[in-house]
């Protein structure tokens, strides 16, 4: 069963170190708690550089649990980078990001700041004046074509970053009609990229995965609360909603922790094991393309 422990369970969103935020957990140690906890798969995202290296050496040191990497395209690895791109998907990458921290719309969030007013960066981080992913006149840039293209047939999961809600929507719409097969639209609930439910079910119906994560219910944080959340999920459809934790921040419990409490969380708002167990194991694994 999957509620002992958390037996089969995907975190498809989780960091650690070594970063330029401080961690809670090193890649290992991150590793070797998921597999003690029964999990299935983690995907390590950085986002400051791709963990396709990292994952694959972890891998060769804890067995028992599988290891992904990611790339998220943010100016450290040269923004919207087709180079990037194909380099991490020809390595393995699981997700490919659009920016984070380089965002226009999270650097407007912050008041020019590419890190977090809740967790600061330990290093110190160039001025930056923010991606967009649309032109002036509000289309898509012709790299980002470039980039859907390349994640097109590869196995490959499209995520949206910390985009804004207008950006996010044109580029689902655009990636599902030029055949991506998986387009993955992130934390939608978190105040950073916050959406309406009606754009999350939209969204959805275009053929999108929404995750549904522990981070938008820490204090820091805090941007739904968890009937709210819950109930949302239901609306979108369980089939469609992605557990992730987004944890790793070091003011935090361990990313494994975070699951378990999430699970809790779920359990204690009236949710069954089996929608629990379709939101963090059966969707992650498609999503994946685990078999």
């Amino acid at each position: 069963m999957f509620m002992k422990g958390l037996q089969g369970a995907i975190d498809i969103h989780v960091h650690s170190s070594p970063s330029i935020f401080p961690r809670s957990v090193n890649d290992f140690e991150l590793a070797k708690q998921a597999k003690e906890a029964g999990m299935r798969a983690i995907v390590l995202k950085a986002h400051e550089e791709s963990t396709v290296s990292r994952a694959q050496l972890v891998s060769k040191v804890v067995e028992g649990i599988e290891v992904y990497g990611s790339l998220v395209l943010n100016e450290y690895v040269g923004g919207l980078n087709p180079y990037a791109v194909d380099m991490a998907i020809q390595q393995g990458a699981k997700l490919i990001w659009m920016p984070t921290g380089s965002a226009k719309h999270h650097l407007d969030h912050y008041g020019g700041k590419s890190d977090y007013k809740e967790q600061k960066s330990t290093i110190r981080l160039l001025p930056q004046k923010g991606i967009t992913i649309l032109s002036e006149d509000g289309k898509l840039l012709p790299v980002v074509y470039d980039i859907i293209d390349l994640i097109k047939g590869s196995g490959a999961v499209l995520a949206t970053g910390h985009l804004s809600p207008l950006e996010t929507k044109i580029l689902t719409q655009t990636a599902i009609s030029r055949g991506v097969e998986k387009v993955l639209v992130a934390h939608p609930d978190l105040k950073i990229n916050k959406m309406d439910l009606s754009l999350q079910i939209e969204l959805v119906r275009m053929g999108a995965y929404v995750e549904k994560s522990m981070l938008t219910l820490m204090p820091l944080w805090k941007s739904i609360e968890p009937d709210e959340l819950v109930a949302g999920m239901r609306q979108i459809g369980i089939e469609k909603c992605i557990l992730q934790t987004d944890f790793g921040q070091a003011n935090h419990p361990s990313p494994t922790e975070g699951y378990g409490h999430f699970v809790q969380i779920l359990l204690e708002q009236g949710m069954d094991e089996k929608e629990i167990e379709q939101m963090a194991c059966v969707n992650p694994a498609e999503l994946l393309g685990l078999t």
